[in-house]
């Protein structure tokens, strides 16, 4: 008898193509693909800083631009129905209020329809140099139907203030401090009325009563007291309501319009109205055209001489902001400026 012996043998065969990738190849190609990744990352980042950078300038410009047609409207309005003499405050009340350097004289102040303060603040944001400060003043017209109140006579006159009769108070709707413009023809004056007694009385008290300190005491020389005390009632005597507000940018580079009094049903201390009106502001610059086409930085002579700024045509107001932007803990930062150009055109417009 045969047997046969079969013996099956296993063997492992490693076919062509079947192979894999090396360690080496396999690094290499992990570090093409961190390459490529970076890449895309960067740009994607660079887009998003773009991005960033043109919201946040874009949202800048915008309040820049609102700031200017504020600033505008006002300069539109400068003088109307005010007077082309102005109206005398107190003596150095530009500096208490403003902050315009003090003068040299002891006589009164000049308030016109504008008033320029050239290069008065500092803020963190301009490395050198100092920002502008301007103020607007202007009839309300919406007060009375535009027509101005009639005084009678004057009922009381004392250190502690000036009664001022008026035929009908009341029904003029005179409110605790508002602000007006009296003039006897010759002489004006502002005063801000500090309480309405009775539907014919007007008072326009001191100290602590008037927080503009606009009514100067009314006893000493003419030259210290509140030309309200001198007003000549053998004339005619009328009160104006007006609109007094100036511009100015803070420390910390905010541009404020401020308002001074007619915030009816408010107290004392509520009548200084500070308005934010735009951010980041590191420049706030003014030059004036005047009649004789010269251009000045500051017409008003350092404060000493308003008169000459009834001779303002035009205003050009330049408003310089910082862009800041934080990245990985950098911060970039790029400048943006506006300059935007207002006729005077109602500085002299003076109805009755």
């Amino acid at each position: 008898m045969i047997f046969f012996n079969m013996q099956t043998t296993k063997t492992n065969e490693i076919r062509k193509g079947e192979a894999g990738f090396s360690l080496i190849e396999l690094m290499v190609s992990s570090v093409i693909f961190l390459i490529f990744m970076g890449a895309v990352y960067g740009v994607l980042r660079m887009g998003t800083i773009q991005k960033t950078t043109t919201n946040t300038q874009t949202e800048i410009i915008k309040n820049m631009r609102l700031s200017l047609n504020t600033v505008g409207r006002d300069a539109v309005n400068a003088g109307l129905g005010y007077s082309r003499v102005g109206g005398f405050v107190p003596d150095n009340l530009t500096n208490l209020r403003l902050g315009l350097p003090a003068d040299p004289d002891s006589s009164q102040d000049l308030i016109t329809g504008v008033v320029s303060g050239n290069d008065i603040n500092t803020n963190t944001l301009l490395p050198v140099g100092k920002t502008d400060v301007i103020t607007f003043t202007y009839r309300d017209m919406d007060f009375n139907a535009g027509t101005p109140i009639e005084l009678s006579s004057v009922q009381d006159n004392s250190g502690a203030g000036v009664k001022i009769l008026t035929p009908a108070a009341a029904a003029y709707n005179v409110q605790p401090f508002d602000l007006y413009l009296i003039s006897d023809g010759t002489r004006t004056a502002l005063g801000l009325v500090t309480s309405v007694p009775n539907s014919s009385t007007m008072v326009f008290a001191t100290g602590g009563a008037d927080p503009l300190n606009i009514n100067a005491p009314y006893t000493g020389s003419a030259d210290t007291r509140s030309k309200i005390a001198d007003m000549d009632f053998s004339n005619r005597v009328t009160a104006k309501k007006v609109i007094w507000v100036s511009y100015h940018v803070s420390a910390d580079g905010t541009l404020i319009r401020t308002i001074y009094g007619n915030n009816s049903g408010q107290p004392a201390t509520a009548q200084i109205q500070q308005q934010p009106i735009a951010y980041n502001v590191q420049n706030f610059q003014i030059k004036y055209l005047l009649t004789d086409g010269t251009v000045s930085d500051d017409p008003s002579n350092a404060g000493v001489d308003q008169v000459n700024l009834n001779d303002v045509v035009q205003i050009d107001v330049t408003v310089s902001a910082v862009i800041s932007i934080r990245e990985n803990g950098v911060n970039m930062s790029n400048v943006v400026k506006l300059t935007s150009t207002f006729s005077t055109k109602n500085l002299n417009y003076d109805i009755d």
